[in-house]
Formats: C-alpha cells, structure tokens, sequence
C-alpha cells in the first residue's frame, strides 16, 4: 500500500496530536447531567470566559428534581429554563480546548454536540436547539463561528429527545461554549428541560481514515 507525501505528512500530524492530547470519545462538559455543580450566570461566562469555564451558566434556569411530569433522563437531577424574556431562554459552558490545539490546527477536528430535551406535555410546538461556538480566545469578541441544530418536541413528557449537532472545528478554536437554548414563545409558560448533554473532540472521518491506513501500514510492517 502507498500513500503519498502529502497524505504521509497529515498522518503524521495526526497521530502526533492524538498522542499528544490523548485524543478519545470522552465528554468535555463538567457535570453534563446537572447533578452535582453549581449554577453561575451566563452573563458570567459572557464576560469571564476563564473565571467561570467549566459551570452551567442559564439566562433563566434552575437544577431541579422530576417536576410537571417529567423524569430526569439520568440521575436525579435535570437543567429547567423559562422564559427569560426576548426570543429565547439558553445555558452556556465554556470549556478551553487549547489542549486540544495540535489536533484542532491540523483542521481535522470534528466536535460532536448533543442533548436530551423535554417539557411538560399536553401542548405540541416547543422547540429548542443545541449549538457550539468557537473562539480563538477566552473572550466573547474572538468569536469565529458558531453550528448548531433545531428540535420541534413532542407533547409526551415521558419521551427525552435528543437535539446534536457535529462540525469541523475552526483551526484557531481554543475555546468553545455549549449552548442548549429554548424558543420562549414556544414553552407557552411551561419550563424546558435540558439533560444528559456531550461534547467530544474526534479526528474528523477522513483524518480517521488516514490513521486506519497508517495502523494497517505498521501492522504490515512487523510482519515482515
């Protein structure tokens, strides 16, 4: 099997930045069920990315037991958020990934985000969305670009839907926030729950490709 220069020199980067950062599915959010840390304010986190990293920060929200009809999806607890006034009702954490910057600056990062949703029932229409921005420093001003996707949920409380989202992460990303946010018009005065949230950092598909290639090739070479 050959492959070429260019395609030999991204390999290497590759499994330099994997080795290097230890690179695996694992989830980057602290508390990502809501169970155990204490809530800041996303105005916080808006103005000290570094004070407050790591911390759920709602515009509007509280950690709550099982409440109108809904279960946590896990554990005991789930995120709630109402209406906060405005177009929407969001929490924010933010999470420095410049540890992650050997993969990222390569361009073959892919960022994997998602969250179960719900609400109380007896009304359709209640959306919501999950969404990851990226900076290139720990302020709201270097924002680069943001992804993120929509959910129309259903009128049963007992069903947790999941909202994700994945993306190539811009090559300057050193900090990223995850964002879960509700439509407040369409909560029509309920709550919306938000639980069990990820993020990950993975080489993209063709970065793992590549590493396939480069096991295989050094599979082959201790054969002979």
């Amino acid at each position: 099997m050959c492959i070429n220069l260019h395609r030999s020199a991204v390999l290497a980067t590759v499994l330099a930045a994997c080795s290097a950062t230890g690179v695996a599915h694992a989830n980057l959010l602290t508390d990502p069920g809501f169970e155990s840390n204490p809530l800041t304010t996303l105005s916080n986190i808006a103005t000290n990315f570094v004070a407050f990293q790591n911390q759920w920060g709602p515009e509007m929200g509280t950690i709550t037991p099982a409440t109108g009809g809904v279960t946590p999806a896990g554990g005991v607890l789930m995120h709630s958020m109402t209406n906060a006034g405005g177009v929407a009702t969001q929490t924010w954490q933010a999470i420095n990934v410049s540890s992650f910057s050997a993969l990222i600056s390569t361009g073959t990062a892919t960022v994997n985000a998602s969250v179960l949703l719900n609400t109380v029932g007896g009304y359709t229409g209640a959306s919501a969305s999950v969404a990851v921005y990226f900076f290139s420093a720990s302020n709201f001003g270097s924002q680069i670009t943001n992804v993120g996707t929509g959910l129309l949920l259903d009128a049963n409380p007992q069903t947790w839907e999941v909202a994700s989202v994945s993306a190539t992460i811009p090559s300057a990303t050193t900090w990223m926030i995850f964002q879960v946010a509700y439509n407040n018009a369409s909560l029509s005065g309920n709550a919306g729950f938000a639980d069990d949230a990820s993020l990950t950092i993975v080489p993209t598909p063709g970065a793992a490709a590549l590493l396939g290639l480069g096991g295989l090739a050094a599979a082959r070479r201790r054969r002979r």
